[in-house]
């Protein structure tokens, strides 16, 4: 019974360290040069998607386009980012409102755990003035 405890407590252990970020944070200003594009954008629903070949198992979230800060890689109202059911899982949830540095991986938009995406009403008051400064540059 107590090597069962231990068993488990180490692969409870090694799932967390996992989950972390491997090589730490990405800076803000890393992200917004390497994304292919920076957005504001909503969640609509997400869908399972199976294990393939081509991919894990993950979550394909339907995420309308609401402003466009940075990058032209994205060029319609709805985009499709996939997450994978694996530590690096960026989670969102339906009707929430997101700030989004998407890449892409492949054939998916993907959102970077370790990078600056989040809820947009979490988003800190310096990356939001950061990347307003940014799109009003590149604008010009």
């Amino acid at each position: 019974m107590r090597s069962l405890f231990v068993s488990v407590a180490i692969a409870a252990a090694s799932a967390t360290c996992l989950a972390q970020c491997q090589t730490g944070r990405i800076s803000l200003n890393h992200e917004l040069k390497d994304a292919g594009t920076t957005m504001i954008g909503t969640v609509e629903y997400a869908e399972p998607v199976p294990d393939s070949s081509f991919h894990m198992d993950g979550i394909d979230y339907v995420v309308h386009v609401d402003r466009v800060l940075k990058g032209h890689m994205i060029a319609s109202d709805v985009v499709h980012i996939f997450s994978e059911n694996s530590p690096t899982k960026f989670p969102m949830q339906a009707g929430k409102q997101y700030l989004l540095f998407i890449h892409r991986n492949f054939n998916d938009y993907e959102v970077d755990n370790c990078g600056n995406s989040g809820l947009l009403q979490a988003s800190s008051i310096d990356s939001i003035a950061k990347l307003k400064e940014y799109a009003r540059k590149n604008a010009e």
